[in-house]
């Protein structure tokens, strides 16, 4: 995945090893090379993998990256530093998939839970590490609605804490853990007893 307009050569006007964000900031203000380097190395992969969980379309998901990529550059002056800038960029990064979702009039699966299975939920997004099961995970995954893949993808596969979530969606800290819960549950509960079956071999096989 590449973002096109975006050129990448060497520039020792910053030292990259040490870069804070509040260096990495002054410098894409100041348009410089190095900055713009560091940043599309460092966020596209992140913002790509909230893009492609949400929508499961690869090609829309690179689209998006990149015009996300390019706005955040464009309009960095716009961040007041009053959150991590990962945290500013994946809020740009989530208008922009709504948008698209909203525009496009996709349609999401809300899935109520039903059954309990014997997978743990504070397990379940690890699944996604096992290459024999990332295909049937990633099947389940897809099949949950936007807000519970969010919540998932956030939490657990970038390890974000409640607050961050909480800045992010502008949902209330208990209301981010209850959606939280919900998209868990969600996710066990459409998981087939054979199914259920076949990943616990998986697991221990």
């Amino acid at each position: 995945m590449v973002v096109t307009y975006l050129c990448i050569c060497v520039s020792y006007l910053i030292d990259l090893r040490y870069l804070k964000d509040s260096d990495l900031i002054l410098g894409l203000i100041n348009k410089q090379t190095s900055a713009i380097n560091y940043f599309v190395n460092n966020y596209q992969q992140f913002v790509y993998v909230l893009c492609v969980r949400i929508l499961n379309n690869n090609e829309v998901a690179e689209e998006i990256t990149q015009d996300v990529l390019i706005k955040c550059i464009e309009k960095i002056e716009q961040f007041k530093g009053d959150s991590k800038l990962k945290t500013w960029v994946y809020t740009v990064a989530r208008r922009e998939t709504l948008n698209y979702i909203r525009i496009n009039k996709l349609e999401t699966t809300e899935i109520s839970p039903s059954i309990e299975n014997t997978l743990n939920g504070d397990n379940i997004i690890a699944l996604f590490d096992n290459e024999d099961l990332n295909e049937t995970i990633q099947y389940y995954f897809n099949k949950l609605s936007t807000d519970a893949k969010e919540m998932l993808t956030l939490f657990y596969l970038e390890e974000m804490s409640l607050k961050e979530i909480a800045e992010i969606t502008k949902f209330s800290e208990s209301n981010v853990r209850v959606k939280l819960y919900r998209a868990r549950e969600s996710f066990k509960s459409i998981l087939t007893e054979k199914d259920v079956t076949l990943i616990n071999q998986l697991r221990h096989g």
